[in-house]
C-alpha cells in the first residue's frame, strides 16, 4: 500500500486504476488540442473572419488559464476525483455546443466553456501523478503522460483532417463525446476519491478567485485585442491593462491574508519555483504555441495540401517531442535529477529549429517543413515534463496541487500571450505584404473587384476565384451591351472598372455615337463576342493564379516573421534556465530539504506550525 501526503491510503490496484483513469481524461483534453488545429482552415473559410481566427484558440486558453489555479486549490481542499469529474462534464458540454456553432462568435464562446473544463483536467492530472509517485519515480511514469500526448498528437491531426475532409469540421468536436463518456465511466466507478484529510473546516478563497479572474482576463484580452482590433495606446486597451493591474494588486493584498490562498505566496520565495515557471512560460508556453499554431494555415494555403495532409505534417514534430520527453524523463530519473542540462540542450535545439524555419519559402514542400519540425519537437520535448518535475520536487507536498496548477497556469499565460502576440504579428505582416503582391487592379483592398481584403486574407482561394469569374461575367455583360446596343453608360462603367483588361479599354475609348455605315453584321458581332468571352475566361484564370501566388508569398512572409520573433523568446528562455537550481530528486513524499528542515521556499516558522498541526507521514515502500 502507498500512504500519500494527502493522508489517503491507496492499494496497488487503486493506484493503477487511478493512473489509468487520469490518463483517459488527459487523453480527452490532449486530443482536443490537436484535432481542432487541422480543422481551423476549414472553419475559417466557412464561418469567415481571419481577424478573429486566433480567438478560437485564445478564448479557449483564456478560460483555461484563468481557472487552472482555482481548480488546483479546490482539488487540494476537496479531492482530485470531484474536480476531474466536474471538469470532464464541463468539457463535454462545451464540445457538444461547439459542434453546433453557427458563427465564429458562438464557436469562440463554446470553446471558452471547453477551456473551463480543460483547466480542471490538466490541473488535476499532473497533481495526481505527484500524489501517486515520489519525485524519484515520477520521471519514469511521466513517459505514460508523454505517450498520451504523443498518441493524441499523432491521432488528432489525422483524425481531424479525416473528419473535416469527409464529414464536417463539426465532428472534431462531436468526437470528444464518446471518448469523454469512457473517461466518465472510469472516473465514477474506478477512481478513489483521493480526498485530503482536513483537520479544520476550510472554504474556497472566493475573493482571491474573483480578483485573480479580474486580473488575468483583462490582461489576456488586452494582449489579444491590442494591435488588431484597437491600437495599443487606445482607451479600451489602456483601460483593460489598468483593470488588470488593479485586479492583480487586490489579489496580492487579499492572498497575503487568506487562510487558504489560491497561490500561496511562500512559493515565490522558492527559487526553483520562480525560475522554473518563468522559463516554462517562455519555452513551453510562448515558444511552443509559436511553433505549431500557424503551421496548418501555412500548409493549406502555401504548400497547397488538404486539411488532413496538413495535420499529418505535424506528426513528425509530435513524435520527436514524445521521444525527447520520454527519454529525458527516463534518464533524469536514473541519474537522480540531472535535469538542467536536458532543459538547456532542448532550448538550444529549439533555437536551431527556429533559425532553420527561416529557410521556408512559397515553393517549399511537405518534406522541407517536416524535417524542420522534427528539430522543433526534439527541442520542445524536455521542457514539458522536466520543468514540472523540478518545481514539484522543490515544494512542500501539502502545496503540491497549488504549485502544480500554478505551474500550468503560467504556461497557459505564456500560450495565450504567444497566440495573441504572434497572431498580431501574422495579421500585421499579412495586411502589409498582401497588397504588395496583388495584381495592380486588386490593390487597395480589392477596390472595384467585389472582393474584400478580409476575404483574401481568409485564404479561401476557391471562393475568391469564383468571385473573380463572376466579376468577369459582369464585364462581359457590359461589353455585350456596348457592342449590341451602343450602351454609353455600360461603356463608361467599363472604362472605370479595374477588372477590365487594358486591351478592351483601348477598344472602348472612342465614344459611341451612332452605328457607322458598313457596320459589322450580327454574325460578326457574335463571333467577336465569343472571342471576348474566351479572353475574359482566360483573364479570370490568370488573375486567380496571380492572387494565389500573392497569398502564398504574403502568408510565407507572415509565418517567417512569427518564427523570427519567436527566436528571441527561445533565447530568453535559455538564459533564464541557466539560473535554475538543480536539486536531487526525493525518494519519498517528504520534504525537499533534509529530515526536519523546511523545504526550499517555506519559511521556518510556517513549516514548524504546519508540522505541529499535522505531522508529515513518510511514504511506505511497495
Amino acid at each position: 500500500m502507498y500512504l500519500l501526503p494527502i493522508m489517503y491510503t491507496v492499494t496497488p490496484r487503486e493506484r493503477a486504476l487511478t493512473l489509468a483513469g487520469v490518463l483517459v481524461a488527459l487523453f480527452l483534453g490532449a486530443l482536443d488540442q490537436t484535432i481542432v488545429a487541422t480543422a481551423m482552415p476549414r472553419i475559417l473559410q466557412e464561418l469567415n473572419g481571419l481577424s478573429v481566427y486566433t480567438w478560437v484558440v485564445t478564448g479557449y486558453l483564456l478560460a483555461s488559464t484563468a481557472m487552472i489555479p482555482i481548480w488546483g486549490k479546490i482539488s487540494d481542499l476537496y479531492g482530485r476525483k470531484a474536480v476531474v469529474l466536474a471538469a470532464v462534464l464541463l468539457f463535454l458540454a462545451g464540445s457538444a455546443l461547439s459542434g453546433q456553432a453557427r458563427s465564429m462568435v458562438e464557436l469562440i464562446a463554446f470553446r471558452a466553456v471547453q477551456g473551463l473544463g480543460s483547466a480542471g483536467i490538466f490541473s488535476t492530472a499532473f497533481t495526481v501523478i505527484a500524489d501517486l509517485f515520489t519525485p524519484a519515480e515520477r520521471g519514469r511514469y511521466q513517459g505514460l503522460f508523454g505517450a498520451v500526448f504523443g498518441t493524441s498528437s499523432v491521432l488528432g491531426p489525422w483524425l481531424g483532417g479525416l473528419l473535416t475532409d469527409h464529414l464536417s469540421w463539426r465532428w472534431v468536436f462531436y468526437v470528444n463525446v464518446p471518448v469523454g463518456l469512457v473517461a466518465l465511466a472510469f472516473i465514477v466507478f474506478q477512481m478513489p476519491p483521493l480526498k485530503p484529510k482536513l483537520e479544520r473546516k476550510v472554504v474556497i478563497d472566493w475573493w482571491g478567485s474573483g480578483l485573480l479572474l479580474l486580473s488575468v482576463v483583462p490582461l489576456l484580452l488586452a494582449l489579444s485585442l491590442g494591435g488588431q482590433e484597437y491600437p495599443w495606446r487606445s482607451a479600451p486597451i489602456i483601460g483593460l491593462f489598468s483593470v488588470a493591474v488593479a485586479g492583480a494588486t487586490g489579489f496580492i493584498l487579499v492572498e497575503k491574508r487568506a487562510a487558504e490562498p489560491i497561490i500561496p505566496f511562500d512559493l515565490f520565495q522558492n527559487r526553483t519555483y520562480v525560475i522554473g515557471n518563468v522559463a516554462g512560460l517562455l519555452i513551453a508556453g510562448v515558444a511552443f504555441f509559436g511553433a505549431i499554431i500557424f503551421l496548418p494555415i501555412y500548409m493549406v494555403i502555401v504548400v497547397g495540401v488538404s486539411a488532413s495532409a496538413a495535420g499529418l505534417t505535424l506528426i513528425p514534430m509530435t513524435l520527436a517531442q514524445v521521444v525527447s520527453s520520454f527519454v529525458s524523463g527516463q534518464v533524469v530519473s536514473r541519474l537522480g535529477g540531472r535535469y538542467k542540462w536536458f532543459l538547456l540542450g532542448g532550448a538550444a535545439l529549439l533555437a536551431v529549429g527556429y533559425v532553420l524555419m527561416q529557410g521556408l519559402g512559397p515553393e517549399s514542400t511537405r518534406l522541407a517543413v517536416s524535417w524542420r519540425m522534427v528539430l522543433l519537437g526534439l527541442g520542445l520535448g524536455p521542457s514539458l515534463p522536466l520543468f514540472t518535475l523540478a518545481i514539484q520536487n522543490s515544494v512542500h507536498p501539502r502545496e503540491m496541487g497549488a504549485a502544480t496548477s500554478s505551474s500550468q497556469f503560467f504556461r497557459s499565460i505564456g500560450s495565450t500571450i504567444g497566440v495573441a502576440v504572434f497572431g498580431t504579428i501574422l495579421a500585421a505582416t499579412l495586411s502589409t505584404q498582401l497588397p504588395k503582391y496583388l495584381p495592380a487592379g486588386m490593390r487597395g483592398a480589392g477596390v472595384g473587384t467585389g472582393i474584400s481584403m478580409g476575404q483574401l486574407e481568409s485564404g479561401n482561394l476557391q471562393s475568391v476565384g469564383d468571385q473573380i469569374k463572376g466579376r468577369m461575367d459582369a464585364v462581359y455583360g457590359k461589353i455585350e451591351a456596348v457592342m449590341t446596343r451602343n450602351d454609353e453608360a455600360a461603356r463608361q462603367s467599363l472604362l472605370g472598372d479595374p477588372m477590365v483588361p487594358p486591351q478592351f479599354k483601348a477598344r472602348l475609348a472612342v465614344p459611341v455615337t451612332s452605328a457607322p455605315a458598313g457596320a459589322p453584321s450580327e454574325a460578326a458581332v457574335r463571333q467577336a463576342l465569343g472571342a471576348i468571352r474566351s479572353s475574359l475566361d482566360q483573364a479570370a484564370a490568370t488573375l486567380t493564379l496571380q492572387v494565389g501566388t500573392a497569398l502564398k508569398r504574403a502568408f510565407t512572409d507572415a509565418v517567417l516573421r512569427v518564427y523570427f520573433w519567436g527566436l528571441f523568446v527561445v533565447a530568453a528562455g535559455f538564459l533564464v534556465t541557466l539560473f535554475l537550481p538543480e536539486l536531487a530528486l526525493r525518494k519519498t513524499h517528504g520534504h525537499a530539504a533534509p529530515e526536519g528542515a523546511p523545504s526550499e521556499g517555506t519559511p521556518p516558522d510556517r513549516a514548524r506550525r504546519r508540522e505541529a498541526a499535522r505531522p508529515m507521514p513518510a511514504a511506505s515502500e511497495e
